[in-house]
């Protein structure tokens, strides 16, 4: 999977198995100190090919190729 936006180490990594949406922002480090959990957007490859853009719960799995953009606290 790939995340980026406000973590603390944005970049590549390896899923692991049974892995949820929080347990890859934590092995990214975290959100830094304008980031938020509650603002995570997931772009995920659909079965049909297109990709779309989930709000999902972090305790979702995280599946191949997905990107994870944690996005900036509004206050």
């Amino acid at each position: 999977f790939y995340i980026y936006g406000e973590a603390q180490r944005s970049g590549s990594y390896r899923i692991e198995r049974g892995m949820t949406i929080q347990q890859a922002l934590a092995q990214a480090g975290g959100t830094t100190m304008r980031g938020t959990e509650s603002r995570i957007r997931v772009h995920r490859r659909m079965p049909d090919g297109k990709v779309s853009q989930l709000s999902l719960d972090p305790q979702e799995p995280v599946q191949a190729d997905d990107v994870i953009y944690v996005r900036e606290s509004l206050f």
